[in-house]
């Protein structure tokens, strides 16, 4: 088991032809329901899913619910490819998240060192991530990644839960 911070990311579509006080009370609302931790353009960023949960619950009653998102809270030590920004994003406190629902995560359990290191390889041109001895790939490497596995004889560990 791999510990990841999940986060919740709550998204609000813009108000149209609201008053300006309509805006103001769903800030404030939003500040009663739910510690906000972070923010990237319209979308608040909540560590409680209980909390994510009513601040969906209220955003619908407003009308100002857009969508909401099980994310990835990335350690500063991540590295990230370019294809980052195709699979989650840097938030206003320059954070780095990932959809949780479009990626996959691996580690690699067993294997020679050598065979490890060439796999790591043939493996990087496909990684979105990678966090120490945790990498990060689109949701549909998987049976690429297994494959590769298998062709060196290492064996990896994967989540997406």
């Amino acid at each position: 088991m791999f510990l990841l911070n999940f986060v919740y990311g709550v998204e609000m579509k813009p108000p149209v032809n609201k008053l300006p006080g309509f805006i103001a009370q769903i800030v404030k609302r939003t500040a009663d329901l739910a510690n906000v931790v972070d923010r990237d353009k319209q979308l608040v960023i909540i560590s409680d899913r209980i909390e994510a949960e009513a601040l969906q619950n209220y955003y619908q009653s407003k009308g100002v619910l857009e969508d909401v998102h099980p994310l990835i809270h990335l350690s500063k030590a991540s590295d990230c490819k370019l294809s980052f920004t195709d699979y989650g994003f840097n938030s206003q406190n320059n954070e780095l998240y990932l959809y949780k629902e479009m990626v996959a995560w691996f580690r690699i359990l067993n294997g020679d060192d050598q065979q490890k290191k060439m796999a790591l390889l043939q493996m990087e041109e496909h990684f979105i991530c990678r966090n120490d001895q945790l990498f990060f790939v689109d949701r549909m490497h998987i049976e690429l990644m297994q494959g590769i596995a298998r062709a060196y004889n290492i064996e990896l560990t994967f989540s997406s839960e």
